[in-house]
């Protein structure tokens, strides 16, 4: 009868927690997930926005002005992430001496 497994027996408990753990694990895996097109890695205007510590508009601004690479697939506007660690290595410059 120690065979029996019930809705209170501790294995249904452990396997419930597992499962929930392991929802978790997707659930995270899903939002870090980057869509992908030949094999590069492109991110949303949201995640530009963050990477690069700018506003909305600035955003439109270095695309207006082709400062950063884009494109559109389904109507979302999408930015290689290759391109991005480009611009910011190109424009990278030394600090200035204070005096």
């Amino acid at each position: 009868m120690d065979d029996l497994i019930t809705s209170h027996s501790r294995e249904l408990e452990q396997l419930i927690a597992q499962i929930d753990k392991a929802t978790d694990g997707v659930t995270t895996v899903r939002k870090r997930h980057r869509p992908t097109l030949a094999d590069e890695r492109y991110l949303s205007g949201e995640e530009v926005m963050a990477y690069l510590h700018v506003s909305p508009r600035t955003l439109q601004t270095l695309r207006d002005n082709h400062v950063i690479a884009f494109t559109t697939i389904g109507g979302k506007i999408l930015y290689p992430e290759r391109h991005l660690q480009q611009v910011l290595t190109d424009n990278l410059r030394p600090p200035e001496e204070p005096f």
